[in-house]
């Protein structure tokens, strides 16, 4: 499945009722999940930062180097990698968590990545993903993840999950052409699950 097969999904797919949303399944991924994955990563990137990536990798080259990427992740996986994808009860992938268990002295676990399908965006699916990603950690232990510092709707959702801004830098990422990133930080997983 590519990006193109994403998008045409995505204008036929309904957003889920209450009751279904309800019904989503946390699981932990499989390689068989990698090419959704891949998809759905590069559809909200496409989607999220139209602005801030450079368009010529947007309009094509993301594709190949998302599926590279996950193929690889899932062929060989880091020990502390952990990759769990969000599905409707008909058991079709609607977004992903990926996360690294204290991969970092200071600031603990780190979420890599956290993506859900942009037309299901607002339905609580990232927050769900975050919330089983977070219930496997050590919860007296810290997190963070980075996020673009122009994406603000994905920093208010950090923010109203108790994320903190704790470092601003800029993204070595070539496609990202030197865009600033930020650390958003958590004192520990507690601080996180405990909240409402």
């Amino acid at each position: 499945m590519n990006c193109s097969d994403i998008a045409g999904l995505r204008r036929r797919q309904a957003i889920p009722s209450t009751a279904a949303r309800k019904q989503i399944i946390i699981r932990p991924a499989s390689a068989a999940d990698g090419s959704r994955i891949a998809a759905i990563h590069c559809e909200s990137w496409r989607d999220t930062y139209a602005d801030v990536l450079d368009p010529a990798f947007l309009a094509g080259p993301i594709e190949a180097d998302r599926r590279t990427l996950w193929a690889d992740r899932f062929a060989h996986p880091y020990p502390n990698q952990t990759v769990l994808v969000a599905e409707s009860a008909g058991h079709e992938a609607l977004g992903f968590v990926c996360f690294y268990r204290d991969s970092d002295a200071r600031w603990g676990s780190l979420i890599d990545n956290l993506h859900v399908l942009p037309a299901l965006r607002g339905h609580n699916i990232g927050e769900k993903l975050i919330r089983a990603a977070v219930a496997e950690l050590d919860p007296a232990r810290a997190f963070h993840l980075w996020v673009f510092e122009a994406n603000a709707g994905a920093i208010r959702f950090y923010e109203r999950l108790g994320g903190q801004r704790v470092e601003r830098t800029l993204d070595d990422m070539p496609a990202a052409r030197g865009a600033p990133v930020l650390r958003m930080a958590w004192p520990s997983a507690a601080s996180l699950l405990e909240r409402d």
